[in-house]
């Protein structure tokens, strides 16, 4: 199987820290039955064979090959987010990984995007609870009888259109200036906050709640390059939106793009209102279908590109890795991400508090990036950081707590 568009880049561009690997995490309200854990484990695998899949090296592209084992299962011990080994014969691109109470899935974003993982997941503890409790009811039917057709399209392609022009290359963004940590960098700080309450902020604003949160981070990122003073005028939060409720897609595989609204700090301070004004008009025209296929037509025709088809790998990957280099963290200064909402059904409802996603580590760049993810009355929302400066994470929470916001430190690791 061919890597889909998105994914083309991370062989290239990934390593020991820059790993392109996402978690999503349930917690339940007892301890894992490993045992019945385990078995749900294999059933899975066995019906998402799009899954079962490593990593290969071809002459002129990675491509995915499948080999039908299931996932390995590991102790959740040490960073998240780590790296899938290169070198290692027939080793899948995901993981479970097993803490206590928490169920967590790791993939390498060249299987798929948080979409793909959370379909995965919900399927997962569907036979998690037939297995551990008896109970036939499952809480995501909506999962219950697999992945649809299509779930293994490559839908780039088909959004390309030949001749558009491409989107204006940006200047660079103003970076944090804040020291990185000591290797392993990688942390994770998780809070919780009640989903009631931030959906009536949202609500008091007349926005949703990832127009509400993404003003909230723009302002508290205006406000520390106002502290520190130097770098680049522009502020930029990359927005991750999923295609698939717009084009009605069940693609498994990676189909996403980002937003980037943007502030220029010469124009003078912005605040939350104009903030939110900002990033309303920047969501709706990124989001607009003519924008959306100019930008999948640019990604899409590099690789369509008849020189960049023909160029060896071992030539081809240095030059992914130094364009993505100079135009990629270069363009925006953190990203959030909203997962969105889980609505669990019948009474293993009840035995799931809640669950989590961790963004990939960041570039070195870019340092600190943010997730969130709702299931039940329970938001948690992550952070994951390559720098032991808590500012950004400790400035964000303190303008959530300032407009009303209870929100408490759940995890820091």
């Amino acid at each position: 199987m061919k890597l889909d568009n998105a994914a083309k880049i991370y062989p290239a561009i990934t390593g020991s820290e820059l790993t392109g690997v996402f978690r999503i995490s349930v917690y339940l309200t007892s301890p894992v039955v490993l045992p019945a854990l385990i078995k749900a484990t294999e059933e899975t695998a066995k019906i998402f064979p799009m899954f079962s899949v490593e990593l290969c090296k071809g002459f002129f592209w990675y491509y995915l090959e499948y080999n039908g084992k299931p996932p390995r299962m590991l102790a959740d011990r040490g960073p998240r987010c780590q790296p899938f080994p290169r070198t290692m014969r027939g080793e899948l691109v995901y993981r479970v990984l097993v803490s206590d109470n928490c169920v967590s899935v790791e993939f390498f974003h060249i299987l798929t995007d948080g979409g793909g993982a959370i379909f995965f997941l919900k399927t997962l503890m569907n036979f998690y609870f037939l297995y551990a409790l008896g109970i036939t009811e499952e809480p995501f039917p909506e999962v219950k009888d697999g992945p649809p057709p299509g779930s293994t399209d490559d839908l780039f392609p088909k959004y390309y259109r030949k001749g558009l022009p491409k989107p204006r290359i940006l200047p660079g963004a103003w970076h944090l200036p804040f020291r990185l940590r000591q290797i392993p960098r990688f942390r994770v700080t998780d809070f919780e906050l009640p989903a009631a309450s931030l959906s009536a902020l949202a609500k008091q604003s007349n926005c949703t709640i990832t127009e509400y949160l993404a003003s909230m981070y723009l302002l508290t990122l205006q406000e520390l390059r106002h502290k520190y003073d130097r770098g680049s005028p522009y502020i930029r939060v990359q927005v991750p939106f999923d295609l698939r409720r717009r084009y009605s897609a069940h693609t498994l595989r990676n189909f996403s793009l980002w937003a980037m609204p943007e502030i220029d700090i010469r124009m003078g301070h912005y605040t939350f209102e104009e903030l939110l004004a900002v990033v309303k008009l920047t969501l709706q025209a990124m989001t607009d279908e003519k924008k959306i296929r100019q930008v999948i037509s640019r990604n899409v025709s590099s690789e369509k590109n008849p020189l960049i088809r023909i160029i060896p790998l071992f030539i081809k990957s240095p030059i992914l890795r130094f364009a993505y280099n100079k135009f990629g963290p270069s363009q925006f200064t953190s990203t959030i991400t909203n997962m969105g909402r889980v609505i669990p059904t019948g009474p293993a409802a009840e035995l799931m508090k809640a669950m989590s996603v961790t963004p990939p580590p960041p570039h070195s760049h870019i340092k600190v990036t943010g997730g969130l993810i709702t299931l039940g009355v329970n938001t948690i929302l992550s952070f994951g950081s390559l720098t032991a400066n808590p500012e950004l994470e400790r400035q964000f929470i303190k303008s959530l707590t300032s407009a009303g916001m209870p929100v408490r430190l759940l995890k820091k690791e």
